[in-house]
């Protein structure tokens, strides 16, 4: 509980807690604080064991997400998650390492993730996957020359750096910001006089009851440098357009205020109708980017397969918005910033990592047919679009040629010490001989000579196109027949395309080394948040179907007579 809720560790020590316990549990023995530290630190050391023998017996890769936070106390950290698909082919992520960084510099970073994987013993990454700051290029190819010299690299490293997705989108859209629109402007300004007064929240909040607008989400202001705030502004305002309007007849000083304000191109002032039908256009612009962050975001489902269809959508999308000159110039205008900045990344194939597009061949709803059909789509010029994709081919087959020695030299292993069925052996070589026969007629009829996995994958008609597709489910049940491609499989399908799942563990660190806590230790720290982390995502409850109907047959009456009951015994 202290440990997974980010409870102090004098919480134990509490009035409150002592009362609670002495009703429900009064013979419980309750330790002190220092107990409960030194029980978390050893709880965190036993999960760390059975961690580190797992990754230590693991055939496979592992895929890394990274990167760094200052606490208050300007100390500096450094987060390093693991990422891999389990032999039940669930996807797993695991904190690895939340320890001090000496500084953020690329080798300071690369000797971290290089001391972290020694000392839990993993030998074989596939990909890292890190923002693009100039430091992360450095440390990546420190870590290149280390994974070269020491023999595991996987095809020379040439997919080993994964630049964060998210990243690159928040340059996209903010690049198309840079120079927003009078609208959105205005709309801002008017959100930030409402909440500058509690007088006037609340007068703004009695002219919403009035309108029968409901719902507790208010007015949020928004940070100009991060575009997702400000979809986020445009949503919630949007609301209460018809409030704004009563608000202004109500308060002269809110036109006075909003008129009293300019930028460089004159003054600001009132949102007016065409204000808020331009802010409706361009939330649903921003809308389509926010939910395509929110999706690659995700570390509990694959996101590598998601890559070429969400991303080559919007690109049809700021295409559209750049011919729709004379309908929304302010658009049209951002539109072209966007589309500039994303051909900069993800123009050339050559620049990115193939693996965005190696999973895509790895889905079995797509393989290579979608891909080819999808770049010649976005990249019709010259041709463009099919050398890519024929790229992306040559790609895969030389990476699935690296898993199929891997698997062959695993076979070879395995053969020295395997021996005849029982079968076989009473049947003799007679039967082997019409066997292989046999196969070999097959072969020819089937036109499999000599086919490799890839190629028979490839072959079989796609999957239906389903939404809720079950990849992993997928490749789970195809394993058998795809030996060698399912471990290719299992590792791309791993990478992380985007760098949330590490920084989401610094929003945990700021809760647990707070003002009132910043005397915790860099080793207590870790303890904490790793070991929250692991059993967060060991443990996830969910109702079963069973319990969920009895849960949906319980009627208000008997939840009322339920309560009533209970506060008659907690009373007695």
């Amino acid at each position: 509980m202290i440990t997974v809720d980010e409870l102090p560790f004098k919480f134990v020590e509490g009035m409150g807690f002592k009362y609670f316990m002495s009703l429900c549990c009064p013979r419980f023995n309750i330790p002190s604080r220092r107990t409960m530290t030194r029980d978390c630190f050893g709880f965190y050391g036993e999960m760390k064991d059975k961690l580190k023998k797992f990754f230590q017996s693991c055939e496979g890769s592992v895929c890394l997400t990274t990167d760094a936070w200052t606490s208050n106390k300007q100390d500096s950290f450094m987060c390093l998650t693991a990422h891999f698909i389990d032999q039940d082919w669930k996807l797993r992520k695991k904190i690895i390492n939340f320890g001090e960084l000496k500084g953020h510099k690329g080798v300071d970073i690369a000797e971290g993730i290089v001391d972290c994987l020694d000392g839990w013993g993993i030998k074989k990454v596939f990909s890292i996957t890190v923002d693009n700051a100039s430091s992360n290029d450095t440390a990546v190819a420190k870590l290149k020359e280390v994974f070269n010299a020491r023999g595991i690299s996987i095809c020379d490293n040439a997919f080993l750096h994964m630049r964060c997705v998210a990243h690159i989108l928040n340059l996209v859209v903010s690049d198309g910001l840079g120079d927003i629109s009078l609208s959105v402007k205005r709309i801002r300004e008017a959100v930030r006089f409402i909440r500058n007064s509690p007088e006037r929240l609340k007068r703004f909040h009695e002219f919403a009851a009035v309108q029968k607008i409901e719902g507790k989400r208010g007015l949020c202001l928004d940070v100009p440098t991060r575009w997702n705030s400000t979809f986020l502004m445009l949503q919630a305002a949007e609301r209460f357009e018809k409030v704004f309007m009563m608000y202004e007849m109500y308060d002269e000083q809110f036109r006075k205020d909003l008129e009293s304000k300019k930028d460089r191109h004159g003054i600001i002032g009132v949102p007016e109708k065409t204000d808020w039908d331009n802010a409706r256009r361009m939330m649903g612009f921003l809308g389509r980017f926010y939910d395509f962050t929110l999706k690659i975001s995700g570390s509990h489902y694959t996101t590598s397969n998601l890559f070429l269809q969400e991303v080559h959508s919007l690109y049809h999308l700021i295409n559209k918005w750049v011919e729709e000159v004379e309908k929304d110039y302010d658009l049209s205008v951002m539109a072209k910033k966007m589309k500039l900045k994303y051909e900069k990344y993800w123009g050339d194939v050559d620049k990115m990592n193939k693996l965005l597009y190696i999973a895509t061949v790895m889905d079995p709803r797509y393989k290579l047919g979608f891909l080819e059909y999808g770049l010649k789509r976005v990249y019709p010029e010259d041709g463009k679009g099919g050398r890519m994709a024929e790229d992306v081919r040559k790609a895969t087959f030389e990476l699935f040629a690296h898993y199929e020695q891997v698997w062959k030299s695993k076979q070879h292993k395995g053969a020295s010490t395997a021996t005849l069925t029982p079968i076989v052996e009473e049947c003799g070589n007679d039967v082997i001989d019409v066997l292989a026969e046999y196969k070999r007629h097959r072969e020819q009829i089937d036109g499999a000579v000599n086919k490799s996995e890839l190629e028979r994958y490839l072959r079989e008609a796609d999957e239906p196109m389903e939404m809720n597709f079950d990849v992993l489910g997928w490749w789970k049940v195809n394993c058998s027949r795809f030996p060698a491609l399912s471990m290719m499989a299992k590792d791309v399908l791993a990478v992380p395309i985007s760098t949330v799942a590490s920084e989401s563990a610094f929003s945990a660190g700021g809760r647990i080394l707070d003002d009132f806590r910043s005397s915790l230790t860099p080793r207590i720290v870790e303890a904490l948040i790793c070991s929250s982390d692991w059993i967060r995502g060991d443990s996830r409850p969910s109702l079963d179907e069973e319990d969920a109907e009895e849960v949906d047959k319980i009627d208000e009456g008997k939840i009322l007579k339920l309560a009533l009951h209970i506060y008659i015994v907690i009373d007695f």
